[in-house]
């Protein structure tokens, strides 16, 4: 995948590349450093993202970056607790606190927070059922004393609850996020996209003042570099 971002992001670099080549042959500019600027600039701009979509994917356990390099989940639950999935089996979530070798909770399918409590259904989808797993199909976990209870039917765990149930798929279960954890993710998305924004903008007003100054002065050959 990244090697066809970035075969795409050079193909749009020889584009830029032509269209420059264009503009500056229609007005007599010689400069060829902006001719290369421009075919660099692409492949430059995906490989800053691509560094920075890895190093998010990197700190996601530690810190709760967005994993948008394997699309892993990564939920916080009460108590510490997280919700852990790898992108190829959403499905067979683990309920695990950090730092701990063992989960406490595995094959999660479907889940919903009530409290302290972590309500959920498991999930049989990649391994087969157990004759001692045949009446077990939701399970109630308590984050604070770590006990988890097995239910048969959806209709006994909602009673023990005493709430309506409204389980969630692992893959869109999504733990509401804090004040910090928001200004978290706006700070992550204005270093992958201010720093290349701010970059292009610099060079076409750069771009465009090369062919203004031509144009304000006829006789003048302009050469050096565009940087």
């Amino acid at each position: 995948m990244m090697c066809l971002l970035m075969g795409f992001a050079s193909g749009a670099g020889a584009l830029c590349a032509l269209l420059v080549h264009i503009v500056l042959r229609r007005f007599k500019i010689r400069r060829r450093s902006a001719t290369i600027t421009a075919v660099l600039f692409p492949p430059a701009v995906m490989a800053y993202l691509l560094c920075f979509v890895i190093c998010s994917a990197i700190l996601s356990a530690p810190f709760g970056t967005p994993d948008l390099l394997f699309g892993d989940i990564n939920e916080p639950l009460p108590n510490g607790f997280h919700l852990y999935a790898i992108d190829k089996m959403p499905e067979d979530g683990l309920i695990q606190r950090r730092g701990d070798a063992l989960g406490q909770v595995g094959w999660v399918s479907e889940l919903q927070v009530v409290g302290p409590y972590v309500a959920g259904e498991y999930g049989y989808h990649y391994f087969p059922r157990t004759e001692t797993q045949a009446t077990r199909n939701f399970f109630l976990f308590d984050t604070r004393t770590t006990t988890t209870r097995d239910f048969a039917t959806e209709a006994e765990l909602a009673g023990t609850l005493n709430v309506p149930l409204r389980l969630t798929a692992t893959p869109y279960f999504h733990a509401p996020t804090s004040l910090p954890h928001h200004f978290l993710d706006a700070a992550l998305w204005l270093v992958a996209f201010v720093p290349p924004v701010a970059a292009g903008l610099w060079l076409i007003w750069r771009f465009f003042g090369l062919i203004r100054s031509r144009n304000s002065d006829p006789m003048l050959l302009v050469s050096g570099s565009l940087t």
